[in-house]
């Protein structure tokens, strides 16, 4: 079975049974960690940007550890955290806001079963909470959405949920999108820019990744523009949600129909492990990225933010020690966490 074959893989690399040494082709004239004999990156949905990008990372992995056996596996935010928690992954990739969650016991842990072996290792990529309207459209705030054609993905996701935050932040249910003819619509994501490219929505609300390229194809049909939110609705949104979430700015001309900046709340991505991973593998996995961050930045259009100021910062979980030792050696900035393990 998968999850025994998964397990075994996990001792054999933390016990260092069957490890190969490899070439160290970093800084600093260091030993490279042991060459684990495999692992395992919690990516995201085949040909989705998780997907690209856990790729990518297992790409330039291979180049330092050639004879180590490295798979990449459907995932997402959630099951990341999850797989990764049991011994399943080693790595993955998530959001901070997730992760927070998870962490409080919350979606897609349990109050029973928090994931707190989580340890940041490097931010990648920045979403924000995004309403996508017509760029000629009347709606300028939350309180215009009401009476609404608006999709914000489907109930227990986490775009769902962030929305529901969002209105009751801002003073409002679903049901004041409801009135007047208004509805909610259950739509995927790639459903709700359909409906939006059509002018069947008059709304698109999403955690998203920026520019994402299905906001650049929507913006083939018509030019789109992303709702700015009021300072008091922030403010509450990030008390409401505790943390993973900070204050965030999206550039004007972002999109075609964006002539102001818009002011929303973000969560980054970011790579993470075990806090079982040794540290010196954790270090070798941030410095690998890093020193060939040229060509990862490549991947993706998305990851062009990867940046010595964004790297250490905003993942919400402790960083992993080996991680946090590069970043101090090399004078990269990393953003403290508030959460504390509990050891009882």
């Amino acid at each position: 079975m998968m999850v025994e074959a998964l397990n075994r893989r996990t001792f054999l690399k933390y016990t260092g049974v069957g490890a190969l040494a490899a070439a160290l082709p970093l800084s600093g004239g260091r030993a490279l960690a042991a060459a684990p004999d495999f692992l395992a990156i919690g990516a995201g949905p085949s040909g989705g940007v998780f997907n690209i990008v856990a790729t990518g990372i297992a790409d330039i992995l291979r180049g330092v550890y050639p004879d180590t056996i490295i798979d990449v596996q459907p995932g997402g935010s959630g099951p990341n955290l999850l797989r990764v928690q049991s011994g399943q992954a080693d790595l993955g990739l998530t959001s901070a806001s997730n992760a927070w969650d998870a962490w409080n016991g919350k979606d897609p842990a349990t109050p029973e079963a928090p994931v707190r072996k989580t340890r940041g290792l490097m931010s990648l990529m920045q979403s924000g909470i995004q309403i996508w309207v017509d760029a000629t459209s009347d709606i300028h705030s939350l309180a215009d959405l009401r009476g609404k054609q608006v999709s914000a993905g489907q109930p227990g996701q986490t775009s769902w949920n962030a929305f529901k935050t969002l209105l009751e932040a801002a003073g409002m249910s679903m049901a004041d999108i409801e009135a007047d003819g208004g509805a909610i619509r259950e739509l995927s994501w790639a459903e709700s820019h359909n409906a939006l490219r059509n002018g069947q929505l008059d709304a698109v609300m999403w955690l998203s990744l920026f520019p994402h390229p299905s906001v650049r194809e929507t913006e083939t049909a018509r030019p789109i523009r992303t709702l700015s939110l009021d300072a008091a609705t922030i403010d509450r949104f990030l008390e409401l949600t505790g943390g993973g979430y900070e204050k965030l700015t999206l550039p004007k001309g972002l999109y075609g129909g964006q002539a102001e900046e818009a002011h929303t709340v973000g969560t980054s991505t970011f790579l993470f492990a075990s806090e079982d991973m040794p540290d010196d593998l954790a270090r070798a996995v941030v410095e690998a990225i890093w020193a060939r961050r040229e060509d990862f930045k490549s991947i993706h259009a998305l990851l062009a933010g990867v940046s010595e100021e964004s790297v250490g910062r905003g993942m919400g979980v402790p960083i992993h020690p080996g991680a946090l030792a590069f970043y101090k050696e090399q004078g990269i900035p990393v953003s403290p966490s508030t959460l504390v393990q509990d050891k009882g």
